[in-house]
């Protein structure tokens, strides 16, 4: 198993070129995520790149669902940086993520997989100050 690791280490801005979500860790509840990365994308004049950040965007987000306890408070962030956009979910949980061996019987497991192959800036996490959870990332290079 790989485990996802990088080198974000600032905190989430509050930045006129930055789009944040705050909502709970429920299944039926990602599709907020994939709606705040088409909204970013519009509004930055950058809707060719609506469909990748979307997937990776869900990706992080139904991760951070399966991994945090039902109910608990999950942030989302875009970002749009000097030539990239960046993707960013925070979980309470301290476990990293972790890309599984392939296994061709299984059902999931590749939302990882799927994320490192799409993220062109790369892709990791970071435990965030006072044992608060991890914020997972990944940056698409425009």
């Amino acid at each position: 198993m790989n485990v996802i690791q990088g080198n974000w280490d600032k905190l989430p801005s509050k930045a006129p070129n930055e789009f944040a979500l705050r909502w709970r860790a429920y299944p039926e509840s990602v599709y907020l995520t994939r709606s705040l990365v088409t909204q970013a994308c519009e509004a930055w004049g950058l809707a060719r790149h609506d469909y990748v950040g979307r997937t990776i965007m869900s990706e992080l987000a139904t991760n951070a669902v399966v991994h945090a306890v039902e109910g608990h408070e999950i942030q989302a962030w875009v970002t749009l940086l000097d030539g990239a956009i960046e993707f960013r979910v925070w979980d309470p949980s301290h476990a990293p993520p972790v890309v599984p061996t392939a296994d061709p019987e299984a059902e999931g497991g590749r939302g990882l997989m799927v994320v490192r192959l799409l993220a062109t800036g790369g892709c990791g996490y970071r435990h965030v100050n006072g044992g608060r959870g991890k914020v997972v990332w990944a940056r698409l290079v425009l």
